[in-house]
């Protein structure tokens, strides 16, 4: 099977990078960029998934632009829950709470059959993916979402840990497409949903050792003061490296998607938000000079997977519906236990 190159966009409101997370009054006025991105996907024949939050759903406006991509199929539109904002509404009093996996089961399930339902209602298609809103997603949540007929969660950031902000911990978490029966983080031969992680790795081929070594330098004290990490990073030796065009740059996004397929992984997966493609909207993208520049990191990214790797562009749900699993599992696994 060609691996599948998967493009997602966390589609939400404006004003997330301060640390706080407004109940009501968010705007969504980044909805209106999103074409300048859409035209770029579909020049190279890509379908991205767009994993949209309560705020985006309920805007005219913003809906209408991404209803008219979806009626000319040129796109997936997912889920994407942020509990602050995402009816049922609750009291909002500790930031533990913008993370999904901290609320409990009930009102999780209460949030994302809300959004379903609204999605739903708005676009006329039942959502199938999803994407938890600061990747907040657990145990419970990965079961919810099975049970109310999801295929795909994106969720899953490989090797990095949440826990310190109150978030999950996905640093023991596999970096390729796998099975979810019962726990988030371990692959299942058996269950209703794909989990389809982030693609963030290194640029040694042996992602388990590399991580090692970096764990290493990071709890030595006397490593941390050399700043060992930051000079390794910065002379190519150990890079950890995120599929994000807000995070990487073109030339280090090539070099994770080269070692991503030589551990034969079956697809990757980039991600980026919105926001940042509204100059001012986010950290990534202050000025218009930085948009140009952010567009023509994805456009010369995207270039490279599908023209010259030879990439089939896919969605969340098309993915999962061409999993063939244990053979995939198999491939993929082989650094999880070396």
């Amino acid at each position: 099977m060609t691996p599948r190159l998967i493009v997602t966009v966390d589609t939400e409101e404006e004003g997330l990078w301060g640390g706080k997370y407004p109940v009501s009054g968010n705007t969504v006025r980044n909805i209106q960029q999103l074409p300048l991105f859409q035209r770029v996907c579909d020049r190279l024949g890509i379908r991205p998934t767009y994993l949209v939050a309560a705020p985006v759903v309920d805007d005219d406006r913003a809906a209408a632009v991404l209803q008219e991509f979806a009626d000319n199929d040129r796109c997936e539109i997912g889920t994407h829950v942020h509990p602050w904002c995402n009816p049922p509404l609750a009291d909002f009093t500790d930031s533990r709470q913008s993370y999904l996996c901290n609320l409990p089961p009930a009102m999780q399930r209460a949030k994302i059959e809300w959004l379903t339902d609204r999605i739903a209602e708005r676009f006329g298609r039942r959502p199938t993916s999803f994407r938890a809103g600061r990747y907040g997603l657990a145990d419970a949540g990965a079961e919810i979402l099975s049970d109310t007929g999801y295929a795909a969660d994106s969720s899953v950031i490989p090797f990095l840990n949440y826990t310190p902000e109150g978030g999950p911990d996905f640093s023991q978490a596999p970096w390729h497409a796998y099975r979810v029966d019962g726990e988030l983080c371990r692959p299942a031969q058996h269950g209703g949903l794909l989990e389809v992680p982030v693609s963030v790795g290194f640029n040694r081929q042996n992602f388990r050792a590399a991580q090692s070594a970096q764990s290493f330098i990071r709890r030595s004290a006397a490593l941390r003061r050399l700043r060992l990490e930051g000079l390794l990073d910065r002379l190519g030796l150990l890079q950890q490296i995120k599929f994000s065009p807000e995070q990487s740059t073109t030339a280090r996004m090539n070099r994770l998607v080269d070692r991503l397929l030589e551990q034969g992984a079956p697809a990757v997966v980039m991600m980026f938000h919105s926001s940042s493609l509204l100059p001012g909207e986010s950290p990534y993208v202050r000025t218009e000079k930085d948009l140009a520049a952010f567009l023509g990191r994805i456009e010369a990214t995207l270039v490279d997977c599908v023209q010259r790797r030879g990439l089939s562009g896919g969605t969340l749900t098309e993915f999962a519906a061409t999993w063939t699993g244990d053979t995939q599992l198999a491939v993929c696994s082989k650094d999880e236990t070396n």
